[in-house]
């Protein structure tokens, strides 16, 4: 059955996968040609435009697990503890929160910088509420800065190209999440091999006592052909 942009499911994913990885390979491949202002309107385009295949095409196609890795490891550190207040780090269409509330979490929120994508997120009713967060503006998170969630998670969002999170948003993340919280973030080892990652921000931070890091988990299956890096944070001060 055709949707009501007369796409068919089956070749509505394939062109979410297909134009997605053009997008990246060329920014990968040409980073002197490619601004991050491109990419990332580039990405945005391709999320606007196929939102409502992005599920299909990440679970089936890309054999994406980074949502289900993320609900394994929340409930690892909270397995009597349910009610925690948990901010979903673009979260997209919500796939980590239907995985989260499968473990039993149910007081979830979530942000993300594409309206589509959020859009579906609401239509399957996993969140107490969702923000739309501007994109490349760290600093509109601030209306967030209340120490009232006790855990952010991120599934599949940090560090995958220049235009996506990167450390730079760990000393706003310490301000949402109440001293004693938890930072998860879940997301491609070969993510994390990258020249713009600028790893000493989580050093610096530590050495001001704000954040303590978990060693690293690797998973075997994050999506085909790769494995998967889990990152736990303590949230200190």
């Amino acid at each position: 059955m055709a949707t009501c942009n007369g796409e068919q499911p089956e070749s509505g994913a394939k062109a979410f996968r297909d134009e997605m990885t053009v997008v990246l390979k060329t920014a990968k491949e040409h980073p002197e040609t490619t601004s991050r202002e491109e990419e990332l309107e580039q990405q945005q385009g391709v999320y606007s435009k196929l939102s409502e295949y992005f599920d299909k095409s990440t679970k089936k196609l890309f054999g994406y697990k980074g949502h289900v890795l993320t609900a394994k490891h929340l409930d690892r550190l909270y397995p009597n503890e349910k009610d925690i207040k948990i901010l979903d780090f673009g979260g997209g269409t919500g796939l980590a929160a239907e995985e989260m509330i499968k473990c039993g979490f149910h007081n979830i929120y979530g942000i993300d910088i594409n309206k589509s994508m959020l859009e579906e997120a609401q239509k399957k009713k996993c969140y107490k509420g969702l923000y739309l967060n501007k994109a490349n503006d760290i600093d509109s998170l601030d209306f967030l800065f209340d120490n009232s969630f006790d855990a952010i998670v991120s599934a599949g969002t940090f560090y995958c190209s220049l235009s996506h999170a990167g450390t730079e948003y760990f000393e706003k993340m310490c301000n949402i999440v109440r001293p004693g919280g938890k930072i998860l973030i879940v997301t491609a080892e070969v993510y994390c091999q990258a020249s713009y990652i600028k790893w000493d921000e989580i050093e610096r931070l530590e050495r001001l006592g704000r954040l303590r890091s978990h060693p690293v988990i690797v998973e075997e299956v994050y999506k085909a052909n790769h494995k998967g890096k889990v990152f736990v944070y303590d949230v200190l001060q």
